[in-house]
């Protein structure tokens, strides 16, 4: 079944009140390919990538957020509004100029003369509900000017309009790079940020009237693709999950390489099943045969990206389960905290883990556990963790709007962690709420530590910092899963394996060592006032990956192939 989590050993012992199905279970609720497809955006073609590029080096040298933020900070208000007008139409000009300059301008016409077919489909939508003539003229005259503009733009150049006539384009532009980012969370790391602020900014109601039109469009999604094109049936074929599968090259519960020719042959399984799909709905809708390869490929990349995502928390999973009994501390390896009582429980604003307001140190551990507790705080929060990433396409979706929202604003403040844009996030939170819920009922106990999700306050200002934390998940977690993998293999080395003995006493007791490490003090609060918070749990494991050049086994991960937890910022 596609995105089925891997499964992992089973105790029959408890944990108090746990029985053993919370404590063990790495069941979870599978996610159908239709659902998954409200969710994920739909594959960029080489034209989209094309706009892309332009949008890229144009957030490349603005300096959009320095401009507005910082000075409104320093100036304390004032003219505010005339500053994000400004550095807008900066963005717009520039971005005009390198898409002609680029020399792809009559190939880009060609794809924005489909956001204009939109643009009819919102006038003829608009007279049909709202049957309000003067609105009706008012949006006319927006959407037939940058109708006229596309519909000529063979004789007239991008560069000699004004950025009203060219609203299509700037709406295409930034659509493509929102689903970019969605689809690839590792890409604009460094120009991100900008983008949505800027976007934000121009959803305010006083800014978009003086603006004159709107840079804001709707995610273009694989299921409403498919719908508007009369291929919804293709989400329902029971053909779709083979087609969509994630094809490891290694055991997903063991780790161990799988034999190349079975590999090969499931690939050549899933290649067949496309083609079935491509050929059927291709004939039976209003999609090309390449449009429908498109729809199934958006979602096979999601299907891999999910998976991907969600094997090294299950992993972790795995280790914590396979190794540490609940019930009893193996000798040397103890999960046990003695945190000290600093910030915390006592300060009522740490109450709800506002860490900003507290005088005491961020260093060390915080929490008190005994190692049966420890177990189950970490156990539940990889769990939680776990159904995280399998809704990350959605949370990603729920983001995008909510900081895009018409009706949520923001107010700037220095957070006590830099300045930051404070707003609420309705939408992320609900599903946020849902998955812990989930996770508490599958429990079967009570939980451990806070169950307070920090969303539109100084500990996670907006939607967009959120969702930056927790794509940090398996970034931090890969190297330590892929590093204990490794192991086996690296201690063929009868050097390595050598130093191996000497300083750990065996390859089991360095493994056990990392674990104990990780499962201990990636747990234990610090980094974050109290630490026991849906938030604080995540930041503590952040702030371990600070630490771990200190550790005992660091040379040995050096040795591993180990360069850092943060990943590329290109």
């Amino acid at each position: 079944m596609v995105l089925q989590p891997s499964a992992s050993s089973n105790r029959s012992s408890s944990v108090g009140s746990v029985s053993s199905t919370a404590v063990s279970s790495l069941s979870a609720t599978l996610i159908s390919v239709a659902d998954l497809a409200r969710w994920v955006p739909l594959r960029l073609t080489p034209e989209e990538r094309s706009l892309l590029d332009v949008l890229e080096q144009t957030l490349h040298v603005s300096e959009y957020t320095d401009h507005v933020d910082v000075t409104a900070a320093a100036r304390r208000g004032g003219l505010k509004t005339r500053r994000i007008l400004e550095g807008i139409l900066e963005c717009c000009h520039i971005a005009t100029g390198l898409a002609v300059a680029s020399g792809q301008e009559r190939q880009l016409t060609e794809l924005i003369g489909k956001q204009e077919q939109d643009l009819d489909a919102q006038k003829t939508m608009l007279k049909k509900k709202k049957k309000k003539l003067l609105k009706l003229k008012k949006s006319k005259k927006k959407i037939s000017a940058a109708t006229s503009s596309a519909a000529n733009g063979s004789r007239t150049s991008w560069a000699g309009r004004d950025p009203v006539d060219n609203a299509a384009l700037f709406q295409t532009m930034f659509e493509i790079g929102r689903r970019n980012k969605v689809l690839n969370p590792t890409s604009m790391r460094t120009t991100y940020g900008k983008l949505m602020y800027l976007l934000q900014d121009a959803q305010n109601p006083s800014v978009a009237k003086s603006l004159g039109f709107s840079l804001h469009k709707d995610m273009v999604l694989v299921q409403p693709y498919l719908e508007e094109h009369n291929c919804a049936d293709l989400l329902q074929d029971s053909r779709l999950e083979c087609a969509v599968q994630h094809i490891h090259d290694r055991d997903p519960v063991t780790g161990q390489r799988l034999d190349r020719a079975h590999v090969q042959a499931m690939v050549e399984g899933k290649r067949r099943v496309t083609d079935q799909l491509v050929e059927a709905y291709s004939a039976s809708g209003s999609l090309s045969p390449k449009n429908v390869l498109r729809a199934i490929d958006s979602l096979a990349d999601a299907v891999a990206y999910v998976e991907s995502n969600v094997q090294p928390v299950q992993r972790m999973l795995q280790y914590l389960e396979d190794n540490f009994d609940p019930h009893r501390e193996t000798p040397g390896f103890t999960l046990a905290l003695g945190g000290s009582s600093r910030g915390g429980f006592s300060n009522s604003y740490a109450k709800y883990g506002l860490s900003a307001y507290s005088s005491g140190s961020n260093d060390g551990p915080t929490l008190s556990h005994s190692h049966s507790t420890q177990f189950i705080f970490v156990w539940q929060s990889l769990r939680l963790w776990s159904k995280v990433m399998r809704h990350m396409h959605r949370l990603w979706v729920c983001a995008d709007n909510d900081l895009l929202s018409t009706t949520q604003t923001y107010h700037l403040y220095n957070t006590g962690q830099g300045l930051n844009r404070v707003q609420n996030c309705p939408r992320v939170r609900k599903v946020m709420h849902m998955l812990l819920h989930q996770t508490q009922q599958e429990a079967g106990a009570a939980w451990v530590g806070l169950s307070v999700v920090h969303l539109g306050d100084r500990d996670v200002p907006n939607a967009l910092i959120f969702i930056d934390k927790y794509t940090q998940i398996p970034r931090f977690l890969n190297p330590i899963v892929g590093f204990l993998q490794s192991l086996p293999e690296l201690c063929r080395d009868e050097r390595i394996d050598a130093y191996v003995k000497e300083q750990f006493g065996s390859e089991h007791r360095l493994q056990m060592a990392v674990l104990a490490d990780y499962f201990k003090h990636g747990f234990d609060g610090s980094g974050d006032d109290g630490g026991s918070c849906i938030d604080g749990r995540l930041t503590s494991s952040w702030n371990w990956t600070s630490r771990v050049a200190k550790k005992s086994y660091y040379n040995v991960l050096m040795l591993s192939g180990f360069q850092g937890f943060d990943g590329d910022f290109r």
